[in-house]
């Protein structure tokens, strides 16, 4: 119960986090309500995970959203993105050990080439998801993706659209994961990978989003740095082991690059308890043997105050050489004012979750 209540809140805090370079800013076009159809399977990322492949997948979305038409000058950066919330049901083919997903999150849909009715886009989207059959030891320990009911639910999906009047039809490509960040063991995660159709009703006549070039230089300074510190719980070694406190410090410099994207480089201190259960004789040493210290580069993608950063990183020292070399970062930033600035991260090793990072820290 408190694993599940942990990554609610956790979940949550991460949605917030996600919505917030929207900022309810959609106020001049109408909102449209849909449905969209996909078609997929289990994507077994680790080999472990064949034992939950039982066949194809087919799952339900229903969403409501609305086009960014150009208050904020990111609006034309972007050249008219889409915000808004989709909430899916789907059977994993596996009734036993899976049963039924859920899941329920904001996205903005992001045009990549734009005409005159049809346009081709990234859909990125972070909520809060639900697994019925999680792991339990005694009734469900072939269950070894995912330890928790309550989960983060990230999407990612390639989209065509084709605007039809008031009508728009759509397909896409994506991968739907649910995770819950290491709260609770196991954590190999959910994905599923999907292709879509969907149709799309505009309560209202479409405004017709025009670009409208923007000349202007790029805002000094093009080069920021920040300082931040992060706090999460995390449970690694075996399930129902136990959660331990995770502490973390990243030391950045960014470059942007255009007016939606930049580059990042830096460094990182890691000091995550749970390493007492994976290397006992490190108790022995006290807290400070657990210390990670590792390096990182990265992407973000620039949504005026926010930003979602993609990163990863190496690890220059760990108390065990045995342990993992390469760590990953997604997440997400709000600068407030000149100087302060929020972080919500989730951590991983490759395609499993770490840990998640709740942060604030100091920009100049």
């Amino acid at each position: 119960m408190r694993h599940s209540l942990l990554h609610k809140y956790y979940s949550v805090v991460a949605s917030v986090f996600f919505l917030i370079p929207m900022n309810a800013s959609c106020a001049d076009g109408p909102w449209q309500i849909g449905a969209r159809l996909h078609y997929g399977f289990l994507w077994p990322h680790r080999p472990s995970s064949w034992i939950l492949v039982q066949g194809h997948s087919i799952a339900t979305e229903v969403y409501a959203e609305r086009q960014l038409l150009g208050d904020r000058a990111w609006h034309h950066h972007y050249r008219g993105p889409s915000c808004g919330v989709g909430f899916m049901y789907a059977g994993m083919a596996d009734p036993d050990r899976i049963g039924t997903v859920v899941r329920l999150l904001p996205y903005l849909h992001l045009p990549l080439v734009k005409g005159e009715r049809g346009s081709f886009g990234m859909q990125l989207g972070w909520g809060i998801g639900y697994v019925a059959k999680p792991f339990e030891r005694r009734i469900n320990s072939k269950q070894i993706a995912i330890g928790s009911a309550v989960n983060t639910a990230i999407q990612i999906m390639a989209q065509y659209r084709l605007q039809l009047g008031r009508m728009m039809l759509n397909t896409g490509l994506g991968i739907d994961h649910w995770s819950n960040g290491s709260v609770a063991l196991p954590n190999l995660g959910l994905n599923l990978l999907s292709a879509s159709v969907g149709m799309g009703y505009s309560l209202g006549e479409p405004k017709p989003y025009v670009h409208v070039p923007d000349t202007t230089q790029l805002e000094r300074p093009r080069r920021t740095y920040s300082v931040v510190g992060a706090f999460a719980m995390s449970e690694t070694g075996r399930p129902e082991s136990g959660q331990y406190s995770v502490y973390s410090v990243i030391g950045q410099v960014q470059w942007r690059l255009t007016k939606k994207s930049a580059v990042s480089g830096g460094v990182d201190l890691f000091n995550k308890g749970a390493l007492g259960t994976l290397y006992p004789e490190l108790k022995e040493e006290g807290r400070l043997a657990y210390t990670q210290a590792g390096i990182h580069g990265g992407y973000a993608l620039l949504f005026g105050r926010g930003e979602l950063q993609l990163q990863m990183g190496y690890y220059m020292y760990t108390p065990k050489p045995e342990a993992e070399k390469f760590f990953h970062r997604l997440g997400c930033r709000y600068n407030v004012g000149k100087h302060l600035v929020t972080h919500v991260g989730l951590k991983s090793h490759y395609a499993v979750a770490d840990h998640w990072e709740f942060g604030l820290g100091y920009r100049w």
